[in-house]
């Protein structure tokens, strides 16, 4: 038995009178107790209301209370280590190589002979290079293989929190002594304060997209950036590119076919077709990932494959 309990016990077992010296004692631990029990049911209040600047914002913009509320039930937490995770991301020392080996574009062209029908209807309707719309969907995910696993909405939504300091002060603390040594808390902040602006557009655009089933929306999930699907299209891109290739009524991103069609109709818009030069269709794959490593890749596994020789080519307009 502790000092306490046996403090507990003596004023208990007490005459009649010492029990006026026992009951403050006895009434210090049980405000001690509600103290702890109330300061944790404010605790996990304090957590579940991280989002209220957030929603506070979609219903000002239209969004209606109720389906507001349905999206970030009790317990819906903020993604903050994920967040403080992006900022390790350093695309330029990814390692693109993998793509060009012997082994993986033997897998590009199994992947383009099984879907051949629908690539080349894709290339007719968009003018994009079939072998280009391959390689876009084996960098991006290796045919859907591996689309991501963190939760869309979650991620959106708690990058749409960085403009509050004290969630920008919440991922600070979560990086290790050398993230934080290798960024400069200024151009932390000023980076997380523009991808706030960034993240709530991309939520809106994913908002706007569903039919406001909460349990649909909170099971989508992709990259830790928020993009989905086989192309790893952000939602305001769906919005945008997205294509119903199969034709059944609705765009979805896992499906191959549509996955195809997307990518070939955000290649034509970007100006794949009226790119007449190597630099020309270097920039166009460009505005798709802002990276020329990855550049490079999609071209040379494209060119790799040697299966599109007839098809819109690869240095030249058409």
């Amino acid at each position: 038995m502790d000092d306490t309990e046996a403090r507990k016990e003596s004023c208990l077992n007490a005459r009649t009178t010492k029990q006026e010296s026992c009951l403050p004692r006895l009434m210090a631990l049980a405000l001690a107790f509600f103290g702890l029990l109330f300061g944790a049911v404010e605790n996990a209040a304090a957590v579940d209301d991280a989002f209220a600047p957030l929603k506070q914002k979609l219903v000002a913009d239209g969004f209606a209370k109720n389906q507001v509320s349905a999206l970030y039930p009790p317990g819906f937490t903020p993604l903050y280590k994920t967040v403080s995770q992006t900022l390790r991301l350093r695309e330029s020392k990814l390692n693109y190589d993998q793509f060009l080996q012997p082994s993986t574009v033997a897998e590009a062209r199994r992947f383009l002979h099984r879907n051949e029908s629908i690539l080349l209807r894709a290339e007719e309707m968009y003018g994009v290079n079939r072998c280009v719309i391959v390689a876009i969907l084996l960098v991006e995910t290796h045919f859907g293989s591996y689309t991501g696993t963190t939760p869309t909405l979650a991620i959106l939504s708690t990058f749409a929190l960085m403009d509050q300091k004290s969630s920008r002060d919440r991922v600070w603390n979560l990086m290790s002594p050398q993230d934080r040594k290798n960024w400069d808390r200024a151009e932390f902040d000023r980076r997380l304060t523009q991808r706030a602006d960034w993240a709530y557009d991309e939520l809106y655009a994913l908002l706007g997209l569903t039919d406001w089933q909460p349990k649909k929306i909170a099971a989508l999930k992709g990259s830790v950036m928020g993009a989905i699907g086989w192309p790893q299209f952000l939602p305001s891109s769906l919005a945008r590119w997205g294509t119903d290739g199969n034709r059944d009524g609705r765009i979805d991103l896992f499906d191959p076919e549509d996955a195809i069609f997307s990518v070939a109709n955000y290649l034509r818009v970007h100006g794949w077709d009226e790119a007449r030069t190597e630099s020309e269709k270097e920039d166009v794959i460009y505005t798709y990932n802002h990276s020329r490593p990855y550049v490079g890749a999609i071209l040379g596994v494209a060119r790799e494959m040697g299966e599109c020789s007839g098809s819109r080519s690869l240095s030249e307009g058409k």
